[in-house]
């Protein structure tokens, strides 16, 4: 069998997003999340703004500088929240496909930040999208399982990136693990994460 490429990561980790967005219900949408200052409609927002600006920094075009802060984005506003699983579902396809050509992997890429090259910008948005997932599912108690690449994509991003975000106020503090708790427990924890949040805990 042929090693996952980082193309299909990249596509996979968008699925399971969406995935996790379809799986809430509007009634969640209040609910806390495991980043601390947004509910999950804060999360679906803040989804989508990643979905465009993946789109566009993979073709390289500029994205509009208004997205960073843009609550709800326009993607959503004006729609009823309803819809707002639909449409995430129709900005993940251009944002997949954008990477799918090995031109988005080449040379210096930015999203919101300084560039840098295109492979380390592609393994961050492969671990923010996984994470997020994450984060929906926690939030709203789906239960799904982080494929096993994909977990091992994401542990090795943040320990290679995970300093440097938290220097920028990208992540929060790493949460203390054992070495031996499971790889993607591992990767929640060096993105700041309690592996163990729960709703009711928060």
């Amino acid at each position: 069998m042929l090693p996952v490429t980082r193309m299909e990561h990249l596509a996979h980790s968008i699925d399971l997003v969406v995935d996790a967005v379809r799986g809430a219900q509007v009634d969640q949408y209040d609910n806390p999340t495991p980043c601390s200052a947004w509910t999950v409609r804060d999360l679906v927002n803040h989804i989508a703004m990643m979905l465009i600006m993946t789109r566009d920094v993979g073709t390289r075009t500029a994205s509009d500088p208004g997205l960073l802060t843009a609550n709800p984005v326009p993607l959503l506003a004006g729609r009823p929240e309803s819809e707002w699983a639909s449409l995430l579902a129709g900005a993940a396809k251009p944002a997949a496909r954008a990477w799918s050509e090995p031109a988005a992997w080449e040379g210096q890429a930015a999203l919101g930040g300084p560039p840098m090259p295109a492979t380390a910008l592609g393994g961050i948005l492969i671990a923010d999208f996984t994470v997020h997932a994450w984060d929906m599912t926690a939030a709203t108690g789906q239960l799904r399982t982080v494929p096993a690449s994909l977990a091992e994509a994401t542990f090795a991003t943040y320990s290679r990136e995970a300093p440097r975000m938290r220097s920028l106020g990208l992540l929060g503090d790493e949460v203390p693990q054992d070495a031996d708790a499971p790889v993607f427990d591992r990767a929640l924890a060096l993105s700041g994460r309690n592996p163990r949040w729960t709703p009711a805990a928060h």
